[in-house]
């Protein structure tokens, strides 16, 4: 058994502004406007995010295309408010498989459109016992993510 890492960031915003990004998040051809880590995305339906899909976002990082893969593993969606968690599905770097040490690595997105709402996005993670000598890049890692995925979607009209 390894050790959790977990980071959790949220924000307070307007209810247009939850409402534009979770429409936004909900489209993945959109992905790359708004989203600064995304410069391409593949989707199983590029127009709509549904519980089962799977995606794949791309980056380029140091002058190498990486692939970080999706399962739209949960979407629960009420009067005002959407929960929609991903589960990691491997992550690669010029089509070779990299971040093997990381498992279980989830985030979940909770979108609540009323007033005082906001998003809140919380990243988690598992590593190997051998991994967690390396929890300050890590935990630096989940910090990262999660806040650039927050800054992204606060910055949305």
């Amino acid at each position: 058994m390894g050790k959790e890492f977990t980071y959790t960031a949220r924000r307070k915003l307007s209810i247009e502004v939850v409402n534009n990004a979770l429409g936004l998040f909900r489209n993945p051809s959109s992905w790359p406007d708004w989203n600064t880590g995304a410069k391409g995305m593949l989707a199983t339906n590029s127009e709509s995010l549904d519980e089962g899909d799977h995606i794949a976002v791309h980056q380029i990082i140091k002058g190498g295309l990486i692939e970080i893969r999706w399962l739209v593993n949960s979407l629960r969606e009420g009067d005002g408010f959407c929960e929609i968690e991903l589960l990691g599905q491997g992550q690669s770097r010029n089509e070779r498989p990299i971040g093997s040490g990381l498992k279980e690595l989830k985030i979940c997105i909770t979108f609540l459109s009323e007033e005082d709402g906001g998003i809140e996005i919380h990243s988690s993670c598992e590593a190997s016992r051998m991994m967690s000598i390396f929890s300050g890049r890590i935990n630096a890692f989940m910090k990262k993510q999660t806040e650039q995925m927050l800054d992204d979607m606060s910055t949305i009209n």
